[in-house]
C-alpha cells in the first residue's frame, strides 16, 4: 500500500448460496466478472487495496492470484454489519463498495476517477445511481457507524447522504449503469461482446435462448421503431436514446426505488400496469403492450412486487429465459407463456434491462452508425 498518499479501497462483495443450474450459471458469470474487475482496478492503479468479501473458495482462490485481500466467511451475513465490520478491522477510510457484477464495463479510466475523487473530497458519497446504486463510494468510511446499518447496497447510499454526507452522481453513462443480475442483463452483455475476457469466454459457453433480445436490438435498429419500456425507468436513459438514435421510446416509469425506500419490503408497490394486467388477464396484457411497439422491454419486477409475490431464483430466472415449463409457480408460468406469444419480441427481467441494459443497446446503435443525422 502506497503510503504517500490517502489509500483508496474497494470493497467488493459476492457470494451466495446457489442450488440450481440456473442458479450455477448465474454464479459462474458473477465470478467471472469479479475477477475481469479485479485484474482492471489492478491496472488502474490508483486503488491501493482490493477487499473481496465471498463465501465462493474457488473465487477467494483465484482473486487472492490476482492479488486481492480476500475476506473469507460462510455463514450468513447481515450486509450493513459485514461491511461495518470489514471497514474497522482494516481500518479503511476511503471506501469504493460495490457489488460483485455491478461494474463489468468499468474502464482503468473510471476507476481512477472514482478513486481521485475520494482523495480530493471530503464527507461526500459517490454513486452509480439515485434510486438503487450498487457502486458506492464514500469517505469518511466511519460514516457507516453513526447511521442505521443499511440491509442492502441500494440502501446505503441514501443513509449516508441523509447523515449529511454530499452525494454526487457518477457520471451517467452505459459504463456506469449496466449490471448482471439476472439472465437478461448476461444475455444482453453477450450481444455486446463487451466484457472482460473471463467473462466474455463464460457468456459464451451459456446454451440460454437469446432469440428474443435478439429480435428486440434488430427492432431497434430500423429508424423510427417504437419501443415500449415498462418498469424503473430513469429518465438518463430516455434522453440518451432520444438524443443520440433514430428510436421513438414509449415509456411506462413506476416504483423506481422501490427496494431502497423500502416500499417493496413494506408491500406499498403499486404498478398501473399491474392494475391492467388484473383487469385483462396475460394475454391481453401483452396483446396491449404489443399494439403500442415493435417490441417490449418489461421490468417484470415491479409487476410482481405489485402482486406481493416473492418468487424464488429459479422461477424469476426461467421466467426471463423464456422457460414457461419450467417455472413452478402457475401464476408466472402462464405470465410468461403470455409474453412468449406476444406478437413482438417481449422481453423480461429487472432493473437493470430498463436502465443500463438499455443504455447498452443504445451504445451498439451508436457503435453500428445507427444515430440520429
Amino acid at each position: 500500500m502506497n503510503l504517500l498518499r490517502q489509500p483508496v479501497s474497494v470493497v467488493i462483495f459476492e457470494g451466495g448460496r446457489p442450488r440450481t443450474s440456473v442458479e450455477e450459471e448465474m454464479a459462474a458469470v458473477r465470478k467471472a466478472i469479479v475477477l475481469d474487475t479485479i485484474e482492471t482496478i489492478g491496472r488502474a492503479g490508483e486503488v491501493d487495496q482490493v477487499i473481496l468479501c465471498t463465501n465462493f473458495a474457488d473465487l477467494a482462490s483465484e482473486a487472492a492470484s490476482l492479488g486481492a485481500r480476500v475476506d473469507f466467511k460462510t455463514r450468513r451475513f447481515r450486509f450493513g454489519r459485514r461491511l461495518l465490520d470489514v471497514i474497522e478491522r482494516y481500518r479503511l477510510d476511503n471506501v469504493i463498495y460495490l457489488g460483485g457484477p455491478a461494474a463489468p464495463l468499468f474502464t482503468e479510466d473510471d476507476w481512477r476517477f472514482v478513486a481521485s475523487e475520494l482523495r480530493r473530497r471530503k464527507n461526500v458519497v459517490l454513486q452509480n445511481n439515485v434510486q438503487s446504486p450498487d457502486i458506492v463510494a464514500f469517505t469518511p468510511a466511519q460514516a457507516l457507524s453513526a447511521i442505521p446499518l443499511p440491509e442492502s447496497d441500494n440502501e446505503l447510499g441514501f443513509a449516508l447522504r441523509d447523515l449529511g454526507l454530499e452525494r454526487i452522481l457518477l457520471p451517467n453513462s452505459a459504463r456506469v449503469n449496466f449490471d448482471v443480475d439476472t439472465p437478461t442483463d448476461a444475455l444482453i452483455l453477450r450481444l455486446s461482446r463487451k466484457g472482460g475476457p473471463r467473462t466474455v469466454q463464460t457468456l459464451d459457453r451459456l446454451s440460454w435462448d437469446d432469440r428474443r433480445i435478439r429480435g428486440a436490438y434488430q427492432v431497434m435498429t430500423a429508424p423510427g421503431a417504437e419501443l415500449v419500456v415498462a418498469g424503473r425507468v430513469g429518465p438518463s436513459v430516455v434522453t440518451y436514446l432520444n438524443m443520440n438514435v433514430p428510436l421513438r421510446v414509449r415509456v411506462f416509469s413506476e416504483e423506481r426505488g422501490m427496494k431502497a425506500l423500502g416500499r417493496q419490503r413494506r408491500g406499498e408497490v403499486v404498478s398501473l400496469l399491474g392494475f391492467l394486467h388484473e383487469r385483462v388477464g396475460s394475454r391481453d396484457f401483452f396483446s396491449l403492450l404489443s399494439r403500442c411497439g415493435q417490441a417490449v422491454l418489461l421490468d417484470s419486477r415491479v409487476l410482481f412486487a405489485h402482486w406481493h409475490r416473492d418468487f424464488d431464483d429459479w422461477d424469476r430466472f426461467q421466467s426471463d429465459l423464456g422457460r414457461p415449463d419450467l417455472v413452478k409457480d402457475p401464476v408466472l408460468a402462464e405470465f410468461t407463456g403470455a409474453a412468449l406469444q406476444a406478437p413482438v419480441p417481449v422481453v423480461l427481467g429487472g432493473h437493470c434491462l430498463v436502465s443500463g441494459g438499455l443504455w447498452l443497446l443504445g451504445d451498439m446503435l451508436v457503435e453500428a452508425g445507427i444515430r440520429l443525422g
